[in-house]
């Protein structure tokens, strides 16, 4: 009997040694799996933030820009690239020396956007910063800038400008010539008027068709800053009111233009107060 009440007991401590030894096992496997789930998580927020990384990576716009003017007259010179949002105030984003004849800008930027190359505070030109390889050209007959789309339009949209402004400088040195030789009369003076305001009409027209063409993309602000940067104070001509008749409202709300439009309405306004005073 005793032998029987022994076994049962040895049994039972077998049990309890087996459960006991399942419990701990339970445990560590336990622990185990926390430590290789947390290391998953750990490892898919790791992952996360590098999608996320090259995401923010890949939206942003890289420059590429490689300029070289003919002769040395610009060597050891400093060519800077600058931008600016409001029209007033610039932004260097780059700058470069000239070394026989070559300078070079890499970079990143937020969003494709118009700059300027500037030498000290003299604008140098236009560049549109968009994804390209693009290259610059100064001479003292030329400056152009090619190698991606955006730059070639706005560039082939400055030769047909230039065209008509050479033709305009004609019939100015034809006046003078004839004013030279004392044969200016009343019949040239009207002549010249008309074809004055024909090509005046015509650089017009260009330009408020290249703005519109161009509403969506960096060249319709960038060259309504241009256009609107050539009056002395902010002002709306009936070419800017065209201009803004039929604008989206992506256009509207650049930065430049939507300034340049409340300083030329509050400058109208005032202007009309006074009037009425005056009165």
């Amino acid at each position: 009997m005793l032998d029987f009440f022994t076994g049962d007991i040895v049994y039972l401590q077998s049990i309890r040694k087996h459960h006991a030894l399942s419990y701990i096992i339970g445990r560590q496997n336990l622990k185990v799996q926390k430590a290789l789930f947390g290391n998953q998580r750990t490892m898919y927020r790791l992952l996360y933030i590098a999608a996320c990384l090259l995401f923010l990576t890949s939206c942003a716009e890289q420059y590429n820009i490689a300029g070289n003017s003919s002769g040395d007259l610009l060597d050891g010179r400093m060519i800077y690239l600058r931008v600016s949002q409001d029209g007033n105030s610039t932004c260097c984003l780059d700058s470069s020396e000239v070394v026989h004849g070559r300078f070079n800008f890499i970079g990143d930027i937020d969003s494709v956007m118009m700059a300027h190359l500037y030498m000290g505070e003299e604008v140098v030109m236009p560049i549109v910063m968009e994804r390209a390889k693009l290259t610059v050209h100064i001479d003292d007959m030329e400056r152009h800038v090619s190698g991606g789309p955006l730059n070639d339009c706005l560039y082939d949209f400055f030769r047909q400008k230039l065209s008509i402004e050479n033709e305009m400088w004609e019939a100015e040195q034809k006046c003078i010539e004839l004013m030279r030789r004392g044969k200016w009369n009343e019949k040239h003076r009207r002549q010249f008027a008309k074809q004055a305001e024909i090509l005046n009409k015509k650089v017009e027209d260009l330009e408020t068709k290249f703005i519109i063409d161009n509403y969506d993309n960096a060249l319709g602000p960038g060259f309504f800053m241009l256009l609107c940067n050539q009056f002395p104070s902010p002002v709306i001509t009936d070419q800017i009111a065209r201009i803004i008749q039929s604008a989206p409202r992506e256009f509207m709300r650049n930065p430049f233009v939507r300034n340049y439009l409340k300083r030329a309405r509050d400058s109208r306004t005032h202007r009309n107060r006074d009037k009425r005073e005056d009165e």
